[in-house]
């Protein structure tokens, strides 16, 4: 190994997350972040039991986490759970990092929610999806998590509907309900100018035949997973890898993801209810459904917004 390669595997690799706060918040603002969120992370380990419906006429919620990101998934199904009294389920599916002490820490906090672990996933998969069958999508779920939403969620039978950990609902999500009852495909719509597929989307249908809906955030995505031709996304997803064996797991997986909702004829949520905040100060117009937090907008979501959870 080179002096080069030892000083960035030893001392710029694992500092990046520093010099990425730092750069993004400054002293102060990394400061209150980290405070922040190491409350929230003892507020949501006292919390009292939150309680769910058992029947099988409601929807059920589907969140991928792990153990970095408990405390936002308690969080995010606390404020569904002020907003629809219990009448909701809550499958909660490991990202690979759950361990037992973690899978019992949420049986206690949420008694009636459905935990799958990783061991479980693997098992399930290899039955529904043998890795001799489908070697590209097998290998995506170990490359990244993200894929775990598409491939250990979205297998179940029926339509399901997963939402990322972390958000937090205001209102209640009368959209949600309605796609629920009527089984429809609904995607969270990006409020950025651009979408981060792995190539542009002309080039992607005119050559490999991917025809992708733009601006799909992965924060709401729900749709019939009966629907889905696993044969033929394994050979889309292997066109994806050798065309572009540089692109990173998240423009893969949103390519996908795109795919599999323009198939489905998926629908967006109304941005102005259903809204991503990017910005340590974003400017809230009022009447939001759920909020995102992601990039910048982590420093309010662990400085305050989670405290506005009853």
């Amino acid at each position: 190994m080179t002096i080069g390669k030892l000083i960035y595997n030893s001392i710029y690799k694992p500092t990046g997350w520093i010099r990425y706060y730092l750069g993004h918040f400054g002293i102060r603002g990394w400061f209150d972040l980290v405070s922040g969120e190491k409350k929230m992370v003892r507020a949501a380990r006292k919390q009292k039991p939150i309680h769910l419906s058992a029947s099988d006429g409601v929807i059920t919620f589907s969140f991928l986490t792990g153990k970095r990101y408990l405390h936002q998934t308690i969080f995010c199904i606390k404020s569904l759970d002020s907003l629809l009294f219990g009448q909701f389920k809550a499958d909660i599916y490991s990202d690979g990092s759950l361990k037992a002490d973690d899978i019992a820490e949420l049986q206690q906090i949420i008694p009636e929610s459905n935990i799958f672990s990783g061991e479980m996933m693997d098992k399930r998969l290899e039955e529904l999806l043998p890795s001799a069958r489908y070697p590209t999508l097998r290998w995506l779920r170990e490359w990244h998590p993200f894929f775990r939403r598409m491939l250990d969620i979205h297998t179940q039978p029926g339509w399901s509907i997963h939402l990322d950990s972390d958000m937090i609902f205001f209102k209640k999500p009368e959209r949600l309900l309605t796609a629920f009852d009527r089984k429809e495909a609904i995607y969270m719509k990006e409020q950025l100018e651009h979408s981060f597929f792995a190539d542009d989307e002309d080039i992607l249908s005119e050559r490999y035949q991917i025809f992708c809906i733009r601006l799909i955030n992965g924060g709401i995505v729900a749709y019939d997973n009966d629907l889905v031709d696993y044969d033929d996304l394994e050979m889309k997803a292997t066109v994806l890898l050798k065309a572009y064996p540089h692109t990173s797991a998240a423009r893969v997986e949103q390519t996908l993801m795109s795919y599999l909702l323009f198939k489905q004829n998926a629908l967006p949520l109304p941005e102005k209810e259903y809204v991503i905040n990017y910005d340590s100060n974003p400017d809230i117009k009022g009447g939001e459904v759920v909020k995102h937090y992601i990039f910048k907008a982590k420093l309010p979501y662990f400085k305050s917004e989670w405290k506005q959870v009853p």
